[in-house]
């Protein structure tokens, strides 16, 4: 755990979507960036939901943006049977390795429990020691947008 750290709903914290849509464009270029099929600002504009999926939230430490998660309905568009997903995970390059994507982790599990969902999904190409860490199972892995992506259940 960070000192210094807060997590927030999204929709509380609408002036920051400028910001997180820069953040997941520099990230994920191949799919963010001038050429690929996404576009960041619109994606997350719809992980402002207040009572419904999808619903982001954002981590601030000493009041500093850094690091988002979201809880979706759909994810890997080849399993469309599983979901919800925990997904968009980001933590700001100087945070990582620090627990903050734990943190975020933990803060989107809480909110689908809180929303009556009894088992949640995530798929990462990068992620696995987080998960498993946190409880998480390997479910399967495919191949997906040309990486290697595992996916994980949680029962929560």
């Amino acid at each position: 755990m960070i000192y210094g750290t807060t997590i927030r709903p999204l929709y509380e914290r609408k002036e920051d979507i400028p910001q997180l849509g820069a953040l997941f464009e520099s990230e994920w270029p191949a799919y963010y960036g001038e050429s690929g099929p996404g576009d960041a600002l619109a994606d997350v504009q719809s992980y402002a939901g207040k009572k419904a999926l999808p619903i982001g939230l954002v981590a601030y430490v000493n009041g500093m943006l850094s690091g988002f998660m979201a809880l979706k309905y759909e994810s890997i568009e080849i399993r469309p049977e599983l979901g919800p997903w925990a997904a968009a995970g980001y933590v700001v390059p100087n945070m990582r390795g620090r627990g903050l994507g734990a943190q975020l982790l933990a803060s989107i599990e809480n909110t689908a429990a809180n929303l009556g969902v009894s088992k949640i999904y995530s798929g990462t190409s990068k992620a696995h020691n987080l998960l498993l860490r946190a409880g998480w199972v390997k479910k399967e892995v495919v191949a997906y947008g040309g990486e290697v992506v595992t996916i994980y259940r949680k029962k929560l």
